[in-house]
């Protein structure tokens, strides 16, 4: 390694960015075969420790949550209860009661799949 990849190196691993750390050079020679201009490149690389780091925050995050056990939507089933209203509940998926600042409340009965659900939901991330 000459010593100005040693230096970047160093530096990277100061700043934490792991994914740039192990894509540069790779992304490097993408770029030079396929004539990437230098802001393609360097938006690439952002993209992917973006990427990188957003999921470490959620994965994170999920922990903090202690959420019993890790649970799906496509794993919730459907056929009981016989009274749920499937739409309604998917469209909770698409997250657009946070940008209302509205709250979700889940009520019924034991053994329905609140719990399910709202795992479900607190581990999807946008």
């Amino acid at each position: 390694m000459n010593p100005a990849d040693a230096q970047l190196q160093t530096h990277l691993a100061q700043l934490k960015l792991a994914y740039v750390q192990e894509h540069y050079q790779s992304l490097a020679d993408q770029a030079a075969q396929q004539h990437w201009t230098p802001v393609d490149y360097l938006g690439r690389l952002m993209e992917g420790e973006a990427l990188r780091q957003m999921d470490r925050t959620v994965r994170r995050r999920i922990v903090a949550a202690r959420f019993p056990v890790l649970k799906t939507l496509e794993q919730f089933n459907w056929s009981w209860p016989k009274k749920i209203n499937r739409p309604q509940v998917q469209n909770l998926f698409r997250l657009t009661f946070l940008e209302n600042h509205a709250n979700v409340i889940f009520m019924g009965g034991v053994g329905l799949g609140k719990t399910h659900l709202a795992v479900a939901l607190g581990s999807v991330h946008q």
